[in-house]
């Protein structure tokens, strides 16, 4: 196994083709449209033409695609910090301790970028993910509540 850039001539159409599945895994009431495909297809274009904005790395066993993780560089009120947007890995390279590879390059990249900082958004119900981060060095430091207002 090892972690690579993203070439966007190359793995543009790989990564394009998980995301469905990767917002689903996330968001169980997600439903994947066109539209949604059309605008991811965007984001990723844009992120090609910034690498040092947006890192985003493979990860491969040989020339197999196994998947990526793509991290934005940000800012808010607090500071500039990189933005784990994204991590994906194929189903049969799931619970084998391969994201740890992605994590840590999604790491050495934020340093690079002479940042301390990494953040990322988890849905509270992916239990597995949020147990992954925990365990690599991951708080929590703010709550998103939401509240239906109809019934």
């Amino acid at each position: 196994m090892h972690v690579r850039a993203y070439r966007p001539q190359h793995d543009y159409r790989l990564i394009l083709g998980t995301q469905c599945d990767l917002y689903q895994l996330n968001f169980p009431r997600f439903v994947c449209t066109p539209a949604f495909l059309a605008d991811q297809a965007q984001r990723l274009r844009s992120a090609g033409r910034r690498p040092f904005e947006n890192g985003i790395f493979i990860l491969e066993d040989d020339t197999q695609f196994v998947g990526f993780i793509w991290v934005a560089i940000r800012m808010d009120l607090q500071g500039t910090f990189g933005s784990i947007d994204q991590v994906y890995l194929c189903e049969p390279y799931r619970h084998q301790g391969l994201a740890k590879l992605l994590l840590e390059k999604a790491h050495d990249f934020v340093e690079q970028q002479g940042l301390s900082v990494a953040r990322l958004y988890v849905t509270a119900s992916n239990l597995n993910a949020v147990r992954l981060y925990e365990r690599h060095g991951y708080q929590v430091t703010r709550y998103e509540m939401e509240k239906p207002v109809r019934p």
